[in-house]
Parts: C-alpha cells; sequence; structure tokens
C-alpha cells in the first residue's frame, strides 16, 4: 500500500519537512506507473458512470473559466442533473479540462494514501483529480491557501511555478496578492511517476501537452495562527471582562482600565505548553474517514465487548481531555461526553480513528477486573452514541 513515505522517497520525512515544506517547491522524479494504483482510467471511467456528479465537486474548466453545467449535463428524475456522455466527449475534444474534488471519498486507495498525508503532516488532507488531452490549460495562472503535492499518475503535463508575491496568504485576505512579474523559477514536464510540491502561497500553472493526462493534487490544511488565537479567545470567555462591554469611544479611562484587566489574561493564557495543548485538542477534530462494515456492523456494535473485538473513534481522530472536576471530559463532533473516571483516561487516549485496537490492548493496564468492567461500560455507552465502532478481527 502506498504511503506518504514512499512518495517523498528518497527524502526522510524529516528532511521533506525541515527543507522543503512551506519553504520551497519540491520536484521527485519517479518511475512510470509508481501511482497507477491510486486511481487509473478505468477506475475513473466507472467513478463518472456510476455516480451522480455535479459542481462544485465535478466541473469542467477550459482557459481558467467553468464551462456552463448544461453543455455536458442532462437534466433527470428529481432535478438532479447527470452526465451526458456525448456532450461530455464534445467538451473534452474542445479543450476542456476534467476536474473531481474530495476524489478520496470515490477512490479506496486514494482515501488510504490520503489518510497517510493526514497522519504524516498533522493536517486535514482531501485531493483533486485533473484530467487534460489538447494544449489549453484549465485554471489560470494562481496560487493555494494550502500545501498541495501533485502526483502525475497518467501521461506528463508542463507545470511553471513561481515565487510567493504575499507570504503565509489566507483565504479571506482582505489584501490582495499581486501577481508575479518576474518569470518562473522552474517551468518543466512532470511526467508519469513524478511528484510536485508546492508551498501555500506560490504562484503556479499547468499546461496539458496535447496528450492524456491525469493527475491528482493532494491539499492539506494545517493550523494557522489565526486559529491559535480563536482557541485561545475561547479558553478566555469564562472570565467576566471577556464578556464585558468594551468601553465607548469617549472613555479613555475606562478603555486603559479594561486593556488593563485584559493583558495579564492573555499573559496567562500564552504558557509554554499552550501550542503543544492547542495543536493536540486541533489534530483531535481532524475529519475522520468513514469506516463501514456491512452486514456485520450492526450486530457487533451492540456485542458484548471480548478481549477479541476491535475498537476505533468514528467521530474524531484522536481524543483530547479537560478536566471535569474530579473526572475528565472530551468533545467530539461539538458533544461533551463528561464523567469520565481518571483511570479510564489512559486507555480511552490510545483509541483513534486510523488503527482498531484490541479490548485486551487497551485494558493492559488497568488494574483489576473492576476496571476492566468500567472501561466496558463506558465503551458500550460511547458505542451507543457513535462516538467509537466495535470490529470483529
Amino acid at each position: 500500500m502506498l504511503e506518504f513515505d514512499h512518495v517523498i522517497a528518497p527524502l526522510t520525512r524529516d528532511q521533506f519537512l525541515t527543507d522543503y515544506w512551506n519553504k520551497s517547491f519540491l520536484v521527485a522524479k519517479g518511475t512510470a506507473g509508481r501511482f497507477a494504483d491510486l486511481l487509473g482510467w478505468d477506475e475513473l471511467n466507472a467513478i463518472l458512470e456510476q455516480h451522480r456528479l455535479y459542481p462544485p465537486q465535478f466541473r469542467l474548466t477550459r482557459e481558467g473559466r467553468n464551462i456552463e453545467t448544461f453543455r455536458y449535463t442532462t437534466p433527470s428524475a428529481g432535478g438532479i442533473p447527470r452526465l451526458n456522455s456525448g456532450k461530455l466527449a464534445a467538451c473534452l475534444s474542445a479543450g476542456a479540462t476534467l476536474v473531481l474534488d474530495c476524489v478520496e471519498e470515490l477512490a479506496p486507495r486514494v482515501r488510504q494514501l490520503a489518510s497517510s498525508f493526514r497522519d504524516a503532516l498533522h493536517a486535514s488532507a482531501h485531493v483533486n483529480l485533473y484530467a487534460g488531452w489538447h494544449s489549453q490549460k484549465g485554471l489560470d495562472l494562481h496560487f493555494d491557501c494550502q500545501e498541495i503535492m501533485v502526483l502525475q499518475v497518467s501521461g506528463r503535463k508542463r507545470w511553471q511555478i513561481y515565487r510567493p508575491t504575499r507570504l503565509n496568504p489566507l483565504p479571506d485576505d482582505e489584501e490582495a496578492s499581486p501577481k508575479p512579474v518576474d518569470p518562473p523559477i522552474w517551468d518543466g514536464m512532470l511526467e508519469d511517476g513524478d511528484m510536485l510540491y508546492i508551498p501555500r502561497g506560490w504562484w503556479h500553472v499547468a499546461f496539458p501537452v496535447g496528450e492524456p493526462s491525469l493527475h491528482l493534487t493532494f491539499a492539506t490544511e494545517s493550523p494557522l495562527g489565526t486559529h491559535l488565537l480563536q482557541w485561545l479567545m475561547g479558553k478566555l470567555r469564562h472570565h467576566e471582562v471577556v464578556r464585558a462591554e468594551v468601553p465607548r469611544l469617549n472613555d479613555a479611562k475606562g478603555q486603559m482600565a479594561y486593556l488593563n484587566a485584559l493583558r495579564p489574561l492573555l499573559s496567562e493564557a500564552f504558557t509554554d505548553d499552550a501550542i503543544a495543548e492547542f495543536r493536540h485538542e486541533w489534530e483531535g477534530g481532524l475529519q475522520p474517514f468513514p469506516h463501514i462494515r456491512l452486514p456485520d456492523m450492526p450486530y457487533v456494535q451492540i456485542e458484548t465487548l471480548g478481549d477479541t473485538h476491535r475498537i476505533r473513534l468514528a467521530l474524531a481522530h484522536h481524543l483530547h481531555f479537560i478536566r471535569d472536576g474530579d473526572n475528565w471530559a472530551f468533545k467530539a463532533d461539538g458533544m461533551l461526553y463528561s464523567g469520565i473516571s481518571p483511570n479510564l483516561v489512559p486507555a480511552l487516549e490510545m483509541l483513534s480513528d486510523t488503527n482498531a485496537l484490541g479490548f485486551a490492548e487497551l485494558s493492559a493496564h488497568l488494574d483489576g477486573e473492576p476496571a476492566k468492567a468500567n472501561l466496558r461500560k463506558m465503551l458500550a455507552a460511547l458505542a451507543r452514541a457513535g462516538v467509537i465502532l466495535i470490529e470483529k478481527p
């Protein structure tokens, strides 16, 4: 199974993160066919034939403009359009690029690699597919507000990379980033099996070269300073002064008093471990990938837990615990689960959505059968709430 470390090889993960991540683009040549098993033309054909896809997830673009949906779809029952193969062929033959967003939701092997990206980079990950045939570009010169990694699955495509004109851009920036005026720092061809990493904010444009070309773009979003400050604000809400009205414009004395009351609270919030706590909580909230195991799932979910049952998180990537008096609590999918006994926390902290762990492994460090019985009771409650999935080995 292809994983993140295979994609960046021969670089190690530490080398990539130290020398390139959010710093510089990277072109890595690879052997032809090394990404072919992720999603080939036959699987793409099946996806387009068997799924009801429409904008914004599925679209056609040409020279930076989206092609009107009616030009490649036909109305159908329920008002949801469906692809018309004849119209689609006509648009593609006229130079359109086919774009399919969040393809990890449709292709199992792409999802497995996206999960590996998420775990390696501690960031959310989604994957978009681009297919072109002629010489017209799909998108104009642009930059992304995420880190992106392009995997050339089939054929070739020419790329131009430009340095950023605004560092660390935000999706909702009020200040526009000027277009680059200098020539590209790289103008080259991505071939079958090559990888291209483009940091956030670096301008780029891609051109088909008159042959079938298929590539996958893995986009990852990490927490920013804006997210950290929003998190700190949430932690300060319980203070009366934070909830108070801000003094009026003509109340200079009140403004100074208010600021003097706020400053020590902000200073206290910026503890040495604030970033570590924030990242642990933020990463715990990364969207889990669904794990569906029918037809047995409805029965296994309510079975009495034995040592061979396996447990996986379903509503969180991992659990982040906070104090709840003498006990502990955690949030999952916006719900607060409280009153958790301290002796159960180490076992629950082992859970993730990536790997299902056996009950015997989770309970190995518990002292005595009563503690194990309490863990079974807690897991059964979490299973009924849909926080975890119970699986057979």
